[in-house]
This record gives structure tokens, sequence and C-alpha cells, in this order.
């Protein structure tokens, strides 16, 4: 593979691997319906770092907790990485603390940005916590020794799905068997039924009686396994970007290519309904030809993750309606009745006298998503599947995820066969290393309901699966913002947070489900 189309690829291979792992847990690893016995955390302020860009009144912590909360006086532990905001001249003790997603995403170095985030009634309210969970970014324990690998599908052409995913199952399965055996003290313990613990142990250690906690994506799992597992101890919940009720790993993969091809729908309708054919055609197109930008050459696959990269972020669309244009157009300059017999056959019959394309990696790659900000991506890039197979027990196989490939081929095209890679992210990997958190649908009342934000047309964590999450929770509300945005934490709506702001202030939901409409960024 070329260094150009590398930088493409690994812009979105996420990878999944194999089972090679039977006698490599240490006994501790094994679940147990309780704890042993109760531990006291230990909360120590550190200096900060004097690199980091912190708003006033903001202090540095470390919280000592248990490596394994199965086990909890072993004698063995980690430190949790923390940063604390304090409101000036209040004195309520109110705790507002949020995860940004993942797993693996880095919350330190984002504390700022949440921060500023909030409106001044906020920030005057809530002391504002941030911490990284286990293993994460300067929160214990670290991983080392891993060698992410990835193996891609063939660029043009058929695609074989059973011999793609065997082989996935081979080779991507060693590397995770592999990382996974280097780091016993670490990787068994990741998981989320872990990390909420180490959350309640920071609430009784910065003296709150209940957390206010926002969960972004990968953190609305930990927001839900929270309330079902703490439930007396959250005073508000908001789920934003939410995972789905009764979340497995096999439908975790299987329903993300609907996702991706509601993205792209949300998106024209919002950019212009033309951008949709567009895709289309460049799609068709690259089944059978790739396209040399003159920086980079560009695949399906490629194409295909760009769109979602880039639609994740509306502040993107400027530059993602400017990829698709550009890209069209060079499929239309391939020639004379190009586009139709491209969309007919995915060839060319004669080589055409292209256009120039002034499109290079910096144009094809979006900024890092709050999601993917790691601290050493060697290692720490098993983390997704370290504690995404702690949560879930289910082992879907090679042959599973070929025929996933199929139905999404048939239902959304070729380049659709790929996105569910997210169901092969525990090749490699056995079930019950880890106590798995509640995912069930089974209905919870809490005593201040949570609120749900929702995006139509978000690819990572699609709208219906936060809809089946308020679902279980009695008398929850959603909002719904009209974008492809993942996350609307930022959305510039004042639909969205002005329902966000009673909600954390006065304890007020929405009376009703709302829907607010698209409201475009200052850079569009």
């Amino acid at each position: 593979m070329t260094p150009q189309r590398t930088l493409i690829m690994s812009a979105f291979v996420t990878s999944a691997v194999t089972a090679l792992l039977l006698g490599l847990l240490p006994a501790s690893a094994a679940p147990s319906s309780s704890m042993a016995a109760t531990f006291t955390p230990k909360l120590a302020y550190v200096s900060c770092p004097a690199d980091e860009e912190l708003p006033p009144r903001t202090k540095c912590a470390r919280l000592t907790v248990p490596l394994d909360w199965q086990t909890p006086n072993d004698g063995r532990t980690i430190r949790i990485a923390m940063r604390i905001t304090t409101p000036e001249g209040s004195d309520e003790r109110l705790g507002l603390t949020w995860n940004p997603g993942g797993p693996g995403g880095e919350a330190i170095g984002l504390h700022g940005f949440f921060h500023s985030l909030l409106t001044p009634e906020l920030r005057d309210r809530f002391e504002v916590v941030t911490w990284n969970p286990r293993g994460v970014g300067q929160s214990e324990p670290f991983l080392s020794d891993c060698k992410p690998v990835s193996v891609v599908p063939p660029a043009t052409g058929p695609v074989d799905w059973d011999g793609y995913w065997e082989q996935v199952a081979v080779i991507e399965g060693a590397a995770t068997a592999a990382c996974f055996a280097a780091n016993p003290q670490g990787a068994p313990y990741l998981g989320t039924w872990q990390v909420v613990r180490d959350m309640d142990a920071m609430r009784s250690a910065l003296g709150y009686p209940r957390w206010n906690f926002w969960g972004i994506s990968y953190g609305t799992r930990i927001g839900n396994a929270y309330a079902r597992t703490f439930p007396g101890k959250l005073r508000t919940l908001i789920e934003d970007a939410s995972i789905m009720a009764n979340e497995s790993v096999a439908r975790f993969g299987s329903e993300t290519p609907a996702g991706y091809y509601a993205t792209l729908q949300v998106y024209a309708s919002i950019v212009g309904k033309r951008q949709a054919y567009k895709v289309g055609v460049i799609d068709t197109y690259l089944q059978d030809s790739e396209i040399n930008t003159g920086a980079v050459v560009l695949d399906r696959w490629g194409f295909t993750n760009i769109v979602n990269d880039f639609a994740r972020k509306q502040s993107n669309y400027p530059i993602l309606k400017a990829v698709i244009d550009e890209l069209f157009d060079y499929v239309v300059a391939a020639g004379a009745g190009a586009v139709q017999a491209t969309m007919r056959t995915g060839r060319l019959s004669e080589e055409p006298d292209l256009p120039d394309l002034d499109l290079d990696p910096d144009d094809l790659t979006p900024e890092p998503d709050k999601d993917d900000v790691v601290a050493d991506p060697d290692s720490d890039a098993f983390i997704v599947k370290f504690v995404t197979c702690a949560d879930m027990a289910d082992r879907p196989t090679a042959a599973d995820l070929a025929q996933m490939s199929r139905q999404a081929e048939q239902s959304y095209g070729t380049s659709y066969g790929y996105v569910v890679m997210r169901a092969g992210l525990c090749f490699g990997l056995p079930s019950g290393y880890s106590p798995p958190v509640p995912s069930g649908n089974a209905s919870l009342t809490l005593r201040n309901p949570p609120l749900f934000l929702l995006s139509t047309g978000d690819a990572a964590t699609p709208w219906v699966w936060g809809r089946s999450l308020a679902n279980t929770f009695a008398k929850s509300r959603t909002v719904t913002y009209n974008s492809t945005t993942h996350g609307v934490i930022a959305a510039p709506s004042l639909c969205v947070f002005g329902a966000v702001e009673r909600y954390l202030l006065d304890l007020e939901l929405p009376r009703t489900d709302v829907f607010c409409p698209y409201v475009p960024t200052s850079t569009e």
C-alpha cells in the first residue's frame, strides 16, 4: 500500500481481530457477583502541567482506586487523572462531570473546551470535573508493547467477504491477542463495569451526594451503566449521541451501514439534495477505478470514510461539499456519457482527458474528533477493543461479519459492506474476562428522568439508537437536532442548549419530546 493510500485508510480503518487468547487471563479477572470489601478512595491534589491551558480556579488531582473492583483490597491500585474547576463565590456543592466518547477518548485535554461551552449561569453553579477513564491518557493502567495492524478489502472489483473477514480474524486477531497478553495487569480491567465504580469513588472523594453527568457517544454507555448501578447517585443525566438499548457487539456493527446511509441523506437535505446523487456517482465510479488526486490515491473505502467522517461535525460541511463537487466534476470530465456508463458498468471505454485536482491529504483528512484523541496511538488504539469486548459478551464470527457485509452491500452498495467492522472488534478476545455492564431494555425510574440529545443523521450513533435507550427510562425526554453532527454538545442551537440549561439548573425537562431545526455554524 502506498504512503498516500495509508494516510487515507489509517484515518478510518478500525482494527478487528482473532482468537488466540485462551489461558492468558489472570485468575483475578474472573467475574464475581459482588465486591469482596469496601475500598476508601484516596484523592491527592497535584501541580497542574505548565503546558495545559486551564480555566481559572482549576485544580489537578489523582484518584487512587483498585485495579479490580471485584477484589478491591488485594493491594493492586491505579491512579485516575482529574481536573476540577470550582465556580467563583458559590458555596453550593454541585458536581458536573462528563465523558467525550471513545472508548479511549481523552477528556483531560478537553477540560477547558467543555467548560467554555457552558453558559455563565452553569459555570457559576457547578464544579466542572473532567477525568480520563482508566487506561486513557494520564490515567493508569498504561498499555504497552502493542502493534496495530489493518487488513483492507481490495480497492476495486468484487469483494470475497468470507475470505476477507477470515483474513481479518487471523491477522488482526493475532495483534489484539498479543496486546492483551502483553498487558495482564491492564487490559482485562478497562471495562465500563470498572469505570462506573471509579466514577462513584470520585463522587464520594469529592463529597458530592449526587453526580450531574453528561455522556457523549461511548460516554452514554457510562451514563446508562452508572444509572443502573447507582440510580440514587444521580441528580441529572444527559445522554448525548446515545448508544442503543440492549447493545451487543453484533448489533453494534450490523446496524452501522443504515446509519451511514441516513447520514448521507440528512447531509444532502441540508447542504443540497444533489449532493446525494453526486456521492452515488462517485461511489459507483470507484467500484472499478481509483482516483489519483495528484497527492493521494482515493478508493471507495476512503471516500465513504471521508463523507461520514466530515459529516460528523457540521462545521465541516463547506469542506465536504467542495470535495464532493470536485470529485464529481472529475468523474464527469471522464468523457461524454462517462457518468452514465460508469453507473451501468463502473468502467470507462477510453482514457479520458481529466482535469487536475487541487485536493491534497489535508483536504481529505478531518481534524481529530474529540472521540479520537489518544496519548499513545500504537497501544491506546486497542482500548476500544478491550472496553467494548469487556462490556458485551457476544462474539460474532468471521462468517457472521461476511453475512452482515453482503446484506449491507445489497441494501446500500459495496462500500457499505466494510462499515460493519465494529462487529469484528472482539476477534482475538474471549468472553467473560470482565463483568458485563447493564445494557438491557428493562425500564428504569430515576428521581429526575434523563434528557437525551439526538441528531437526525448521526452515523456513529444513529437516532434510533438513542430513541431505543430513551424508551427504557421512565418519563425521559428527547431533544432531536436536525443535523449529522455526532454529539450536539457544541451545536449552535438555542433550542438544544436552552433545554440543557433548564434541565441542569432547574431540573426542568421539556413537556414533550422536542425537534430543533438546523442552525448553521459561523463557518458555513
